[in-house]
């Protein structure tokens, strides 16, 4: 629906429709004319107006027979009908009114009349439209697998559908009840993430408004996290917002890269062992002694036994994914060690790492497994992206005034541009493009690592380092992470 009513004028005369085109201009009008009953009824089947200003005396077809066939019409049937007439006797309007005229104005007719007749009709006519798709609205998705909800411009819930109700925790509507905010409702048990996509709720311009809206309940000893993704449609004065549930979706996601990882890491090096002795002896075993082809043929089976080796530990990586990031706490007073182990196996001589004495005595609510996973992933990436692929990196963990633990990753690596930022806390997207513009394999390791750390109440933000190349990754946990109604207090 337009947001100005449209109105069809209907005269044989280009005066009569230009003198009603400019008495009506001020009233702010979608104005739409036509010279003849039949162009009258195809501009209507065109775009149906919200009102048909209609002259009655016109040749081929005149306005009383334009007036029954718009009635005959289903989709037309409803659409208030005003009759511009010379004719003022009591026959000829009763004959408009059997044809289907909802009013008339007698020529020559008086300006603010005809404005004052037309604003009134326009207006009980959009309400009633309204209305009836606001019915509709409502049929459709009252049973929907979607959460849909409507927000007048102050945030307050005039609708919403059963499945919204249940993920928002709202009771069914009830007359001359208060009504709720959107935002306030949703902060009692979610996250809003990335944060800066709600910072100017519900509108957002700039690089931000691209990046996905998520309201994430972070998961807890009773109940799995959740991820709704919410779409915003509307305008300033009222929003229908979609809630739709993507936990599968970043999972999916998520256990992709996994598998990509390990495959890429765990399996390449032990594989290559066991090819090159075997390439040795198949192409000149003929030339070599005894012990020659004895020590390949050891080389061959301690690749083999690496490669087996590996190979259990990417399906138990693959079991593992299926339980990220919950199944215990890891205690910072092992973290160094755990940096130092990742590092040493990316082959990484320049990781340094410090822990305030605060933070040692906390902990992170990740498994070993899963917290081994995530440095995995942000050292492997700042390796990656380092233009000699020997990066210098330092990581922090401190207790903030708050009391929320902050872990920092600093690198000396590249430089990125404000819509490579905005990107990278892109849920669904593939953090490498960012980078380099290739995408070698899935590449989902960053969105993965920011969805485990909101899955498990945290926060995370990357910006550019001031004083030279490189970037920071920060991860951030509450105090509370399983107390949905603290974490809130990070959204909007």
């Amino acid at each position: 629906m337009s947001l100005l009513p449209t109105l069809l004028l209907v005269d044989d005369l280009a005066a009569n429709r230009d003198t009603l085109a400019e008495l009506l201009g001020p009233e702010h009008y979608v104005m739409v004319q036509a010279a003849s009953g039949a162009e009258a009824l195809a501009r209507a089947a065109e775009n149906p107006p919200d009102l048909v200003l209609l002259d009655v005396l016109m040749p081929a077809m005149d306005g009383l027979e334009v007036c029954r066939r718009l009635r005959a019409d289903a989709r037309l049937a409803e659409v208030p009908i005003i009759l511009l007439t010379a004719l003022d006797d009591r026959p000829s309007r009763l004959a408009g009114l059997e044809a289907g005229a909802d009013d008339f104005i007698s020529k020559p007719f008086d300006p603010a009349e005809l404005c004052a007749r037309v604003r009134t009709i326009t207006r009980l006519n959009r309400h009633r439209r309204l209305a009836e798709e606001r019915d509709q609205l409502q049929w459709v998705v009252e049973p929907a697998v979607d959460g849909y909800v409507r927000i007048n411009a102050a945030d307050e819930i005039r609708f919403s559908n059963a499945q919204a109700r249940l993920w928002l925790g709202l009771a069914p509507a009830r007359a001359n009840a208060p009504r709720e905010k959107f935002l306030a409702t949703a902060r009692l048990t979610y996250l809003g993430q990335p944060a800066e996509s709600w910072q100017d709720w519900p509108a957002l311009t700039g690089p931000a408004a691209l990046v996905p809206r998520l309201l994430v309940r972070p998961e807890t000893a009773r109940a799995p996290a959740l991820f709704l993704e919410v779409t915003v449609h509307g305008d300033s004065g009222g929003q229908l917002l979609r809630l739709r549930d993507v936990t599968e979706r970043l999972g999916l996601a998520r256990d992709q890269r996994s598998f990509q990882t390990m495959v890429s890491h765990k399996l390449r090096t032990p594989l290559n062992g066991v090819l090159g002795p075997l390439e040795l002896l198949a192409a000149g075993s003929a030339g070599l002694s005894p012990d020659e082809i004895a020590g390949l043929t050891a080389m061959a089976h301690q690749g083999a036994e690496r490669l087996n080796t590996a190979v259990e530990g990417v399906l138990r990586f693959t079991e593992l994914s299926q339980r990220l990031p919950g199944g215990g706490r890891f205690e910072l007073v092992g973290f160094a060690d755990l940096v130092r182990s990742v590092a040493e196996a990316l082959a990484l001589t320049e990781v340094r790492v410090s822990l305030t004495g605060e933070a040692r005595a906390q902990g992170i609510p990740w498994s070993r497994d899963a917290l081994e996973w995530v440095l995995f992933e942000l050292l492997e990436n700042a390796r990656k992206f380092h233009p000699r692929h020997t990066p210098r990196v330092s990581v922090e963990a401190r207790v903030e005034e708050t009391g929320a633990l902050l872990v920092t990753f600093t690198d000396n690596g590249v430089t990125l541009s404000s819509e490579q930022l905005a990107e990278i806390g892109r849920p669904f997207t593939q953090g490498e493009k960012c980078f380099s513009g290739e995408v070698p394999g899935m590449g989902l390791g960053l969105a993965s690592v920011f969805t485990l750390v909101w899955q498990a109440g945290g926060s995370c933000r990357m910006g550019n380092r001031a004083d030279g190349p490189g970037v920071w990754t920060e991860v951030r946990w509450p105090q509370a992470p399983d107390g949905p109604r603290a974490l809130g207090r990070t959204m909007g």
